[in-house]
């Protein structure tokens, strides 16, 4: 599913926002979007769909995308919205929670076969973002999708990428019955050694 970027009219951030006054007068982009994921971490640790996808709309809306691929001061909070986003959708999508309570989007990312719910996600991709699509592509029994992320993003990064390497080797591959695949270049030691 795209980015969210529309507010929810049923329930309001002010509703579920801590209201803390501030010597400034205005908070911060980067505060304000601190204060809204504390909020929409303990509303999905509450499994309150609805108020977790508001706030993440309201995020999103904050957020602008980056301009160039240099990191910038809101680079931590997209990959945090973008997880906590994929975590929400995935959760939702391999769920019987009751749909007619689900706000719209996620209601209609139900129709999608889990390997289009996965190829769907448009996130900024470091590697902690892949790992969660990569999990998630996993959790919802479609690890060629996993797969073919992992080795789309693999050959474009120059950091360290040992985790996103070991999710790879040792639970996606696995699931798709290729471990000799996994040999990397005929020598199971170096796979070893890496992990």
């Amino acid at each position: 599913m795209p980015t969210a970027t529309t507010m929810m009219a049923t329930v309001s951030t002010s509703d579920v926002l801590p209201h803390k006054p501030s010597s400034k007068g205005s908070l911060s982009t980067e505060a304000t979007l601190q204060l809204l994921y504390n909020c929409a971490a303990r509303a999905f640790l509450h499994r309150d769909v609805t108020i977790t996808f508001t706030l993440l709309s309201a995020a999103f809306a904050l957020l602008p995308p980056p301009f160039a691929p240099s990191p910038d001061p809101l680079d931590v909070h997209r990959r945090k919205w973008d997880i906590l986003r994929i975590t929400l959708e995935t959760t939702v999508f391999s769920s019987t929670l009751d749909i007619a309570n689900l706000p719209q989007p996620l209601r209609e990312s139900l129709l999608l076969s889990p390997q289009s719910f996965i190829s769907t996600f448009s996130a900024f991709l470091p590697h902690q973002v892949l790992i969660t699509l990569v999990a998630s592509s996993i959790k919802i029994d479609c690890p060629s999708v996993g797969c073919e992320m992992t080795e789309d993003w693999l050959p474009k990064r120059g950091e360290p990428y040992h985790k996103v390497l070991q999710l790879y080797c040792l639970h996606v591959l696995p699931r798709l019955g290729e471990w000799e695949y996994n040999e990397l270049s005929s020598d199971k030691r170096r796979v070893s050694l890496i992990l």
